[in-house]
């Protein structure tokens, strides 16, 4: 049971007083006994109700009203005419008696859901700062944001246009980047700062599975914080730290569809057509594929996308190449 703190009872009876004396003749009338509380100021008519304990004394409390005089029906019954006197010194000490009274009186019983809606809350929460749940929103915004402006873009603004598709794969594209926590963390934050310079939605890093299982969703995003911040000494606790806009995800099906065994990896996918943004691409139900490229090793992502592009001769790859530095081993 939780309690009613005084000062809020003290600020809800004097704040009417304060706020209606200016427009109307605020005043005291006469109750039949303290525990009476006004329910309703309808004109010249007063109605009361029971509030705490009544101890048998005769009791004042405020109304706001225009008449000299008021009607007062007690519990739904015409008790008498009551005259309204203004306030003075006194009421506001019996006001402040009276509220630390009631308080002390009235609790609020305690929400027998809510350990359970708590303990929902968290898993929403959870789920939602998840890398596979972020994945799949950027997806869903990028597919959003192409539909509704792609055209628009080009139309009214082609240099914004031009600006945009520089340098970027292109629909069908995709390049995975396939880490784990058990590599070095050095190595990851590597590849995460190369991404995030490409600035592509559609390269993305990908996790076969949540650091130390799916009880516990707290190691996984500790993880990620540590993969994406620019600043590796940055402490989350204690300040905002920045972070690279870079996409990791976690999806096994497409570790399972490239076949990928050891990491890191590198696949270059072509012709992929996903029914549902929504849903994992390394599913082949839901995504077609023409052809993909891999590349195992501890190596540069610059590097990686250069080798890749020699071998096949995409633009895209080509143009990646070239926002990035000189590529190296």
């Amino acid at each position: 049971m939780r309690r009613i703190w005084p000062q809020l009872m003290i600020a809800a009876i004097l704040a009417v007083p304060m706020s209606a004396a200016a427009a109307e003749k605020a005043g005291y009338i006469a109750t039949p006994d303290a525990c009476y509380v006004p329910e309703k100021v309808d004109g010249e008519v007063v109605r009361l109700k029971k509030a705490g304990v009544c101890e048998g004394k005769p009791g004042r409390v405020f109304v706001g009203t225009d008449r000299e005089t008021v009607k007062v029906f007690v519990d739904g019954k015409f008790w008498k005419e009551a005259r309204v006197e203004e306030m003075g010194v006194p009421d506001i000490s019996s006001s402040l008696a009276r509220a630390n009274r009631v308080a002390g009186e009235q609790t609020i019983p305690q929400n027998s859901a809510r350990g359970e809606m708590e303990k929902a809350a968290g898993k929403l929460d959870s789920y939602y700062r998840s890398p596979e749940f972020q994945g799949r929103l950027k997806s869903e915004t990028e597919r959003v944001k192409a539909e509704l402006f792609g055209e628009s873009l080009g139309k009214f603004y082609p240099d914004s246009l031009a600006q945009e598709r520089k340098g970027r794969l292109i629909e069908t594209e995709r390049i995975y980047v396939f880490v784990s926590s058990s590599m070095p963390l050095q190595t990851i934050r590597n590849y995460t700062a190369s991404v995030a310079r490409l600035h592509d939605p559609r390269i993305t890093l990908v996790m076969r599975g949540f650091v130390g299982g799916m009880a516990k969703i707290r190691p996984t995003i500790d993880f990620v914080g540590s993969v994406l911040k620019e600043d590796p000494d940055c402490d989350p606790s204690g300040s905002d730290c920045r972070m690279r806009p870079a996409s990791l995800i976690v999806d096994p099906l497409l570790f399972r569809r490239y076949g990928i065994e050891k990491v890191p990896a590198v696949v270059y996918a072509q012709g992929v057509k996903a029914e549902d943004p929504g849903l994992s691409e390394g599913d082949a139900r839901n995504a077609k594929l023409t052809e993909s490229f891999t590349v195992y090793g501890d190596a540069s992502l610059e590097y990686i996308l250069e080798l890749i592009g020699r071998e096949t001769g995409s633009p895209s790859l080509k143009g990646l190449v070239s926002a990035l530095p000189a590529a190296r081993q």
